[in-house]
């Protein structure tokens, strides 16, 4: 038998994916997004809305018809399809699967079993990242239910999905669902797709019913949060770059002070967190030539670990000072840290935050030694999303705009073109 030679990676070739850093802070990150930009998730284009809900209508007519694959597979195939054709098109950033679609030399990897695989897309797909916007429950209220294969699709939800699916492609009048529904049970081939698919399927060419829709649901309902939507909305305005935070503050201060008011602690949030990976960032680098960990003392007499420190610690004081002038945008686990790295020297600070990113850094007594996924990390490296995937295209991948660079996106996109 011949013999065969392996090695066992690095870390940094296998820990990366699975390594997040936030601070026990996942929960109040989500909070302030939900604060500023209610219900819209991660979505910042039409097409991540109607994939899921033509995936799911879909599903409901072949099921009717006799068998079908999950909900979740058909609204893969879809989506990877639709990428691809637009892929070997013309450049789009709301392309995934590039990397899969680059190696692919002999380019024949068109089947729905096939393409809806992850090795031969992504992991990380736009259905996940808009799962939490179609549901009624915290969302747009499109499908009812709680995991994708169950949901049940609300009539507007439907209104959305057949907008789609009722597209001419082809020749003879057939419709995209009818296409679709043949590709799905091979008895039609995606390389055999053409123009008039990749226009219909795009993720840059949503119809003007499409768009009617969603623009529908994001501001014309008589909720709360639709009326918060659409007074940021008025703010944002339609420039081709996302507004400067800063500036959207000032505007939205002279008509709903209460509103910019959340934004303000959300920015302050999003501060105090950036300076928590600041501070990581220096410890991995003073930690990492050390193998068997230096002290907590020693380390924070390091001058950029307590410069490090001293900016988180006033940080965590305009934070405080935002959530007391705003009391509708108080997360209490964020609160609690904010109020705990206030007290502290940076003796405690230092263990405060080794304590809450333990899985790079641990605490051995008075030594800070190695976490099991150690890493030398960069100054407010998010480290979540580094494989392939939507959260890494997304207008606000960084997480620091909470979501209003992806609404401003979601305009540009529900406008009216005479193309479509």
């Amino acid at each position: 038998m011949a013999a065969s030679t392996w090695f066992a990676p690095k870390p940094s070739e296998w820990s990366a994916s699975r390594l997040t850093l936030d601070f026990g802070l996942r929960g109040a990150d989500q909070f302030y997004r939900e604060l500023v930009v209610p219900e819209l998730g991660r979505v910042w284009f039409v097409r991540q809305l109607t994939w899921p809900l033509a995936a799911l209508e879909l599903h409901a007519q072949m099921k009717a018809e006799g068998t079908a694959p999950k909900a979740t597979a058909i609204c893969h195939g879809i989506e990877a399809l639709a990428c691809k054709l637009e892929y070997w098109e013309h450049e789009s950033e709301r392309v995934l699967g590039t990397r899969a679609f680059g190696r692919e030399e002999a380019r024949d990897i068109w089947s729905f079993d096939k393409l809806r695989l992850r090795q031969n897309y992504v992991r990380n797909t736009h259905r996940a990242a808009a799962t939490r916007a179609v549901r009624t429950d915290g969302g747009l209220g499109l499908a009812s239910g709680q995991r994708f294969d169950l949901l049940e699709v609300e009539p507007v939800g439907r209104a959305l999905a057949n907008a789609f699916l009722t597209q001419s492609v082809g020749k003879g009048g057939t419709t995209l669902g009818s296409w679709l529904k043949r590709w799905i049970r091979d008895e039609v081939d995606g390389v055999g797709a053409g123009k008039t698919h990749q226009v219909a399927m795009s993720p840059e060419v949503p119809t003007n019913e499409e768009r009617q829709i969603i623009r529908a649901r994001l501001f014309d309902i008589a909720s709360p949060n639709a009326s918060k939507r659409k007074t940021l909305a008025a703010a944002i305005g339609l420039p081709k770059n996302p507004p400067d935070v800063d500036k959207l503050i000032a505007r939205l201060r002279k008509v709903h002070p209460v509103q910019a008011d959340e934004i303000s602690a959300a920015r302050a949030f999003g501060a105090m967190l950036d300076r928590c990976r600041d501070v990581v960032a220096h410890l991995t680098r003073v930690i990492e030539p050390a193998r068997s960990g230096l002290g907590v003392a020693q380390l924070a007499r390091d001058k950029d670990v307590a410069a490090a420190v001293a900016a988180l610690k006033s940080a965590a004081g305009m934070f405080a000072e935002r959530i007391e002038q705003t009391k509708s945008a108080v997360d209490s686990t964020a609160g609690a840290l904010a109020s705990s790295l206030i007290k502290g020297d940076t003796e405690a600070c230092v263990r405060i935050i080794v304590g809450r990113a333990s899985d790079l850094l641990a605490l051995a007594g008075s030594l800070v030694v190695r976490g099991a996924l150690f890493r030398v990390v960069s100054a407010t490296e998010a480290v979540d999303g580094v494989e392939e995937g939507a959260s890494t295209i997304e207008p606000d991948r960084t997480g620091r705009t909470f979501r209003i660079a992806n609404l401003h996106s979601i305009l540009l996109d529900i406008e009216p073109r005479e193309s479509a």
